[in-house]
């Protein structure tokens, strides 16, 4: 049920998708749907949740398993966010587009694991300006800038033999050291 939400959900949103919709991808009739949930609020709060909680845990991952250069760090999340995006795209898209459908109560964990998310990702940048490492001109707006390049790929990158999710998370995490350093080239 949730994998048929989820795919209803990104190619037409949670306003454009009924319950009869869900309960006819899975086969059942549409009030049997509320055997398993009460609400559609529900099927996409759950939905949230699991994008929410999968790229917090592999961004703590990915900084326990990184060397603690901000540089190093910035590389290693801007991979693991783009990878995270584009491994599980209609995840990606629900997760980010559709949240602000819930009401208050059921967006209020979510809304938090987010936040809890983004100062991992982001303080390693901050870090890095403060020791000179970065530049801090426009460091707010960069910051968005590389963010947004994850978020995004789901909507258009498809994979070829030339170029996979890694050869993507590669290329973004190197653009992204290039944005924060602007005035320099990148160590290798």
């Amino acid at each position: 049920m949730l994998l048929e939400s989820l795919r209803l959900f990104a190619h037409q949103g949670f306003p454009g998708t009924s319950t009869r919709q869900i309960a006819a991808a899975v086969g059942i009739k549409a009030p049997s749907l509320y055997e398993h949930f009460p609400s559609k609020q529900h099927i996409l709060e759950r939905l949230v949740l699991i994008g929410h909680r999968d790229l917090l845990a592999a961004f703590e991952r990915t900084l326990a398993e990184c060397e603690p250069d901000p540089v190093a760090q910035v590389r290693a999340l801007v991979r693991t966010h783009v990878l995270t995006h584009v491994t599980y795209p209609l995840l990606a898209i629900v997760t980010n587009d559709e949240l602000h459908h819930l009401a208050p109560e059921r967006s209020a964990e979510a809304l938090a694991l987010r936040a809890r998310a983004e100062r991992l990702a982001t303080e390693p940048g901050l870090r890095g300006a403060r020791q000179g490492v970065f530049s801090p001109t426009e460091l707010v707006a960069t910051t968005a800038a590389i963010a947004s390049m994850g978020v995004r790929a789901p909507y258009w990158f498809l994979p070829t033999p030339e170029q996979g999710p890694a050869d993507l998370a590669d290329s973004f995490a190197e653009l992204a050291i290039r944005m924060l350093r602007p005035d320099r080239r990148s160590p290798g």
